[in-house]
């Protein structure tokens, strides 16, 4: 039985995929064994060893085991498996696709049944799983399916990209492939050009060293869309990616610093970065290196624990305007409207969303300016002696400052934020019309939008009709002298109350707008 298997063959057992990687006999026991690797990697249980003897490399640690030779499941041609798929009569169960603009859950019925017969006409091909091991007669795939326009191969039993590339040679229409999850024991084929008019590449898990990379990307020439993920890169040493390249999606590896993508820059077309799901804890790209077109960038789900990082991103990408960072360490422990507003602040204004939300003018005016207060009251508590060391923490202050005005920074002895009095307002409100009136204490930190919804609940306003026209008034009592009278009626208003109020009593005279 085992002289019919040979190295490097791709199996399936119960519908999971393996690699053989040792075939012959182990010490101690009796018969010859497979030694294969796992697609899966939880299905092994070491790394190629017995008793501590080596026996074969597994590409991801403890995905090998020891099985005896036994019959495969059965694998398949390109046009088997597309027939199987999409001309068999009787009821379906996958999706299917006619064009990009046509896409139909198969049901089994008669009409669509006549369509999938006709596998000219299919533009988008989905073949993943199906067990395809070779690719058959070129000339016949040619004469039956010639439309093709997007196909998925993914984790299949290809041993060699030759068979793709033959498969390929008979689309000529093609733009779209996918072949994640195949582990191509050779990446050679006699000539690229069936990869020529390839636009959108998926390799997925393919699992590469950065040579097999570096020459897999001579072959697709003009891909502008690349998703290489789960690939176990730790870092990109250089930039073999052809210029055409505009989106690259690197995520679910093992990055570690940002500078470590540093070669990318050379990508002169290159606007989308993807590189969420690493292990990525700097966002500082020393100079000179900068992404000139660098639109969207995508570092979410990293290591990343301090807001300051968002510091380094605008002398490195000068023209970013999307960014995700969510999903990090540093929004962990603070409300998810303070972490928001903190981003936005450290952000210029080009950036125009975040986190998939887009950011308003209204909302980065807040954002700044509840950032600047917070900036100040870092300041206050540190000591004036030690201002120059909090603002390197701080790059936009200057700029804000000339935006907004520099806010006014109070002597630690002036307010105690270690006792809760010194934190709270104390907030006399009247009605404009009758003689209610009430007396709260609201927390300083409260959003100014937050107080006119309590407002209008203590009073039965809808809390998009108060107004609130407010004078502080002095700790002793009565109106502070030339107090300048401030209006909160602006329903996107984020800022906390403690902005507009240095004394801690208020009068606020309760309005209804008129809608």
């Amino acid at each position: 039985m085992a002289e019919s298997f040979h190295l490097n063959q791709r199996l399936s057992y119960v519908g999971e995929l393996c690699t053989v990687r040792f075939i012959g006999t182990i010490d101690g026991t009796e018969g010859e064994w497979l030694g294969v690797e796992w697609d899966d990697a939880r299905r092994g249980k070491h790394s190629g060893e017995n008793k501590g003897k080596k026996y074969f490399e597994c590409k991801i640690p403890n995905a090998g085991s020891f099985i005896r030779p036994k019959a495969p499941e059965p694998g398949f041609t390109f046009l088997e498996a597309l027939q199987s798929k999409y001309a068999t009569a009787g009821e379906s169960k996958a999706p299917i696709s006619l064009s990009t603009n046509k896409v139909f859950e198969e049901v089994g019925f008669d009409k669509i049944n006549q369509k999938l017969s006709c596998l000219k006409d299919l533009k988008i091909i989905l073949l993943d799983g199906l067990q395809i091991e070779r690719e058959g007669e070129v000339e016949l795939i040619a004469k039956t399916c010639p439309n093709i326009e997007d196909l998925n191969l993914s984790r299949n039993r290809f041993e060699k990209l030759q068979s793709v590339a033959d498969i390929c040679s008979a689309l000529p229409n093609l733009k779209s492939l996918r072949i994640s999850g195949n582990r191509f024991s050779s990446l050679e084929v006699s000539s690229a050009e069936p990869f020529v008019n390839i636009k959108d590449l998926e390799i997925e898990n393919i699992l590469p060293t950065w040579d097999e990379l570096t020459h897999l990307m001579t072959l697709f020439p003009n891909i502008a869309k690349l998703r290489a993920t789960y690939n176990g890169f730790s870092s990109i040493p250089s930039a073999p990616f052809p210029s055409p390249l505009k989106v690259l999606d690197l995520g679910n590896n093992v990055i570690k610093q940002l500078s470590s993508v540093s070669p990318l820059s050379a990508l002169p077309n290159l606007t989308t970065l993807i590189l969420a799901h690493n292990s990525i804890s700097s966002l500082c790209i020393p100079p000179p290196t900068v992404f000139p077109r660098l639109q969207h960038l995508d570092v979410s789900y990293n290591a990343i624990s301090a807001f300051y990082e968002l510091d380094h991103l605008p002398a490195t990408f000068p023209v970013l305007g999307n960014l995700r960072v969510a999903h990090n360490p540093m929004y962990s422990g603070i409300k998810s409207e303070d972490a928001h507003m903190f981003a936005i602040g450290r952000l210029p204004d080009t950036m125009h969303v975040l986190n998939h939300s887009a950011v308003t003018s209204k909302e980065r005016e807040n954002a700044e300016m509840w950032y600047l207060s917070r900036i100040a009251q870092e300041i206050s508590e540190a000591g004036e002696a030690r201002r120059a060391e909090v603002l390197s923490r701080h790059r936009r202050w200057d700029e804000l400052c000339r935006l907004h005005g520099e806010p006014s920074i109070a002597a630690p002895a002036v307010r105690d934020d270690k006792t809760l009095n010194a934190r709270l307002l104390e907030f006399e409100l009247h009605a404009a019309h009758g003689q209610q009136w009430l007396l709260k204490k609201i927390p300083r930190s409260t959003p100014a939008s937050t107080l006119k919804s309590l407002t209008g609940r203590w009073f039965g306003i809808q809390p998009l009709q108060v107004r609130l026209r407010c004078t502080q008034q002095k700790d002793e009592g009565g109106e502070e002298e030339d107090a300048e009278e401030v209006v909160l009626e602006d329903v996107d208003d984020t800022r906390e109350v403690g902005l507009h109020f240095e004394k801690r009593r208020v009068r606020a005279i309760v309005e209804c707008k008129e809608t």
